[in-house]
């Protein structure tokens, strides 16, 4: 396998990151199909039991494509740092996508286990358990989960080779979605979860189909001939 095939089979790993976006989305539309709704952290916990019960019937299936979601955001998480470091990026950003992309999987898998435990099982019929289950879902799938992801687009948005018109917004999100991070210290701050989630995976999905399908130049014959004859 030459070079070129190489890199181009490491570009389309990172599609994985795409993968990652489709399932999340996946499963929420599963959710949304059951009619139940969405509760809010702030509802009362009645209010939650009821909606959580009444869910309950496709929250196993959700949590699975949860799961699945975060197993492609791992594979994305080492494929971009490999690339980054391929790239001879400075050190700091394969740390930071790896960081970033670990604690963005692990707090979505921990979110998906309550959320396959209140489907599978029958402590969503107490509101108490039900409303544990669902703020832990809630923080670990949402604040927690898209802190970690705004720090794996920062470290996206800052090496990979992309045109300025993608990577400026990058880094926006990316900083957007850490600021996340804060929501247990000032609640309004949790708008940063939908933006830094929706806007960044629409930036995922084109940063990571611009790098796939990118035609590489091959270095000319001529280059090649003199580094022999050196």
């Amino acid at each position: 396998m030459t070079a070129n095939q190489e890199a181009r089979r490491g570009n389309l790993g990172l599609l994985t990151g795409s993968l990652f976006v489709v399932l999340w989305f996946a499963g929420t539309i599963v959710q949304g199909s059951s009619g139940a709704g969405f509760p809010r952290p702030t509802d009362e916990m009645a209010k939650v039991g009821g909606i959580m019960r009444a869910g309950a019937s496709t929250m196993e299936t959700t949590g699975g494509l949860f799961i699945l979601s975060a197993v492609a955001l791992l594979c994305f998480t080492a494929i971009l740092a490999a690339r980054l470091r391929r790239d001879s990026r400075p050190g700091w950003l394969p740390e930071l996508a790896l960081a970033g992309g670990i604690t963005s999987a692990v707090a979505l898998l921990a979110g998906a286990a309550a959320t396959v435990a209140t489907g599978s099982t029958d402590l969503a019929t107490d509101d108490a358990t039900a409303t544990l289950l669902y703020q832990l879902s809630f923080w670990l799938g949402g604040p927690i989960h898209i802190a970690g992801f705004g720090m794996l687009i920062l470290a996206a948005a800052s090496g990979l080779a992309l045109p300025k018109w993608l990577r400026v917004p990058g880094l926006v999100i990316g900083a957007a979605g850490a600021l996340a991070a804060l929501s247990p210290l000032a609640s309004q701050l949790v708008l940063f979860t939908p933006i830094g989630r929706f806007l960044g995976f629409i930036w995922l999905i084109v940063a990571t189909a611009v790098v796939a399908f990118r035609r590489r130049t091959p270095a000319p014959a001529s280059v090649s001939k003199e580094t022999a004859e050196v």
